[in-house]
């Protein structure tokens, strides 16, 4: 989605639904008598233009902010504490601060957070992942400020895009496992709302099925599955399909999980059940068996993510996608 390089005012909503600044205003304040005609086209034309109202008044709606907007799903999870760690290092070295919000993998909460965090003119703005609802993808195209979406890689990023193509590491970890001789595949994740996860499971189903194999994926969890959530849904999974022979799951701390589910119920790694995560955690790499996984660059993601902010508000030009590496560790566990 191309930006358009100008933010919104008053005046183009005023221009765009044919009435005045002072309509606009009083829809927007929910002040004085308006029709209800009048009011849905002005709110229709505020989601349209991507129209963020302005909370500073005054001489300081002019000055810049030395404020960074970050909007993440999550801090319970490793992986983005690591990003969140190269976001703060990066700008705290430039004198500016990370003010966080939590999206809890809602598109609608992301979109509300994108309202509020604009309206108070940061000097910029990093979300996670490169889904949004269509007003969220207005008000950013819209906004006069560098934007990064990270975690994943697009050819045509709302501005600039930082992290890795979940296709590929998706591929690379099911071509590993195929190469180990595993023919009945399990998966154990959550991916209606990680994005990035979906992404990654659709190439490894698309993968395995291109061998004329099968992939057994319960729905099993309604937020990303921590370690407990992991060993318990090894648990599930394999009461529904006994028969699997390798297991994928979408990160390290619920394979991590598995791993310990397999140890306490006598299931022999990886000569009766192989495992997979993603991520590169240390905690996976210091477990009996080291697991295999994707090493993903986490902090380099974040503090990639804040220098382009950093560059840009210098003045500097900076790539439109920008695509870290991966690693594939052939751990102790396939």
């Amino acid at each position: 989605m191309s930006r358009k390089g100008r933010r919104r005012t008053m005046k183009d909503v005023a221009i765009a639904a044919n009435v005045s600044e002072m309509t606009v205003s009083r829809v927007l304040r929910d002040k004085g008598p308006i029709s209800d005609d009048t009011r849905k086209r002005v709110l229709g034309m505020v989601d349209t233009l991507g129209y963020v109202q302005n909370r500073l008044a005054g001489s300081l709606a002019t000055s810049r902010s030395n404020q960074v907007a970050v909007i993440i799903p999550s801090l319970v999870s490793n992986i983005f504490t690591e990003v969140m760690s190269g976001i703060t290092v990066a700008l705290e070295k430039a004198s500016y601060n990370a003010v966080v919000g939590i999206s809890d993998y809602s598109l609608e909460k992301e979109e509300a957070l994108v309202s509020s965090m604009l309206s108070w003119r940061p000097a910029g703005i990093i979300v996670s992942n490169l889904r949004h609802t269509q007003k969220t993808n207005n008000i950013l195209a819209n906004a006069d400020i560098p934007v990064i979406e990270m975690m994943n890689v697009t050819p045509d990023p709302i501005d600039v895009c930082v992290g890795l193509d979940q296709s590929r590491a998706g591929r690379t970890i099911a071509n590993h496992m195929l190469s180990r001789g595993y023919r009945r595949f399990g998966y154990v994740g959550w991916n209606v709302w990680d994005h990035a996860a979906a992404q990654r499971f659709d190439a490894i189903k698309q993968r395995i099925e291109s061998r004329n194999l099968s992939i057994v994926a319960p729905d099993l969890f309604d937020s990303p599955p921590d370690f407990a959530a992991g060993k318990n849904g090894l648990k599930k999974l394999l009461e529904m399909a006994p028969d699997v022979d390798a297991v994928f799951f979408s990160n390290d701390t619920a394979a991590t999980g598995g791993m310990i589910h397999c140890i306490e119920n006598g299931i022999s790694i990886p000569d009766q059940l192989a495992l997979a995560g993603f991520s590169g955690l240390e905690t996976g790499q210091n477990m009996p068996l080291k697991l295999t996984t994707i090493k993903t660059q986490r902090y380099d993601i974040g503090r990639v993510s804040a220098r382009n902010i950093l560059n840009r508000l210098a003045g500097q030009t900076s790539q439109k996608v920008v695509e870290l590496e991966t690693e594939l560790i052939k751990g102790e566990t396939s």
